[in-house]
């Protein structure tokens, strides 16, 4: 199979690369060392997928070591569990139902544990996110749209990924707009986006209302994980998880209004560079 190398430049071409996210690449694929380096300092993890679907991760171009490693999709993990057990009372499961699933990657829980209920309403998000990037396939707006929705997916896969394997979840990025700034301009789209707040309707047309399908289904993600994750004492258990529905929510509604805004005639290009 022969390998083809992708440079820094051809990376920011096709990818947004936005801090702490995930991309795929085909599995013959080597990075040059400074690309390889754009992305160990953005954060930005690699996942290399062959013709079968197995994914893999593997050094960057000019390490001496090229060992490589088929791991789950998700977790990343190239392990498998010597034993199961019971998530609830610890105990060794010798063989696992159809009523249980995996709490982790050793445990078994049934599969109407408040965790796995969680998880899936983030499936479900995620699958309707996907639904809509392929929708902006035909969009003819500003391509920076297309780029956030990229940057939104690919939080919500670390938001299931963060749940998955109780790993502490790094704060979300759209773009260049941190956790901060997508919090900053939700709040005020008027002063940064020349437009005021909206309540979809039929007149906005259907990019925003598919993107606003998408923003409920990330309000509904976060009322499950307040449920889970708020007790009796309103001690929050994941205050990042929560933290990041909130901001995926946010992040989506400023979408929706940089969509409206393109609509309009305005030049999404300038207003994003006047917001930095």
């Amino acid at each position: 199979m022969n390998e083809k190398f992708l440079t820094e430049t051809e990376l920011r071409e096709k990818f947004s690369l936005t801090w702490g996210t995930e991309i795929h690449l085909p599995y013959n694929t080597r990075l040059t060392p400074s690309a390889s380096q754009y992305l160990n300092d953005r954060k930005v993890s690699v996942k290399y997928i062959d013709e079968q679907g197995k994914v893999f991760v593997k050094n960057s171009f000019g390490d001496n070591d090229n060992k490589e490693k088929k791991v789950h999709p998700l977790t990343t993990s190239d392990q498998r569990p010597d034993a199961l057990y019971c998530g609830l009372c610890n105990n060794k499961i010798e063989t696992k139902s159809d009523v249980l699933t995996w709490l982790d990657s050793n445990h078994l829980v049934p599969k109407n544990h408040p965790r796995i209920a969680f998880r899936g309403k983030l499936d479900s998000m995620i699958s309707y996110a996907v639904l809509v990037q392929n929708e902006f396939v035909n969009y003819d707006g500003p391509e920076i749209i297309k780029r956030f929705l990229a940057d939104i997916r690919s939080n919500m896969g670390n938001v299931l990924k963060a749940e998955v394997k109780d790993e502490n979840l790094d704060p979300i990025f759209m773009g260049d707009f941190s956790d901060d700034a997508i919090r900053k301009i939700s709040h005020n789209p008027l002063k940064y986006l020349g437009h005021d707040h909206i309540v979809p309707e039929l007149s906005h047309g259907k990019w925003v209302a598919s993107l606003n399908y998408l923003r409920s289904m990330v309000r509904e993600a976060e009322l499950v994980a307040a449920n889970l994750y708020i007790d009796s004492s309103l001690n929050v258990l994941r205050p990042d998880i929560m933290r990041a529905l909130n901001r995926l929510s946010s992040a989506l509604y400023i979408v929706m209004i940089m969509v409206l805004v393109s609509d309009k005639g305005k030049k999404l290009d300038v207003i994003i560079d006047e917001i930095k």
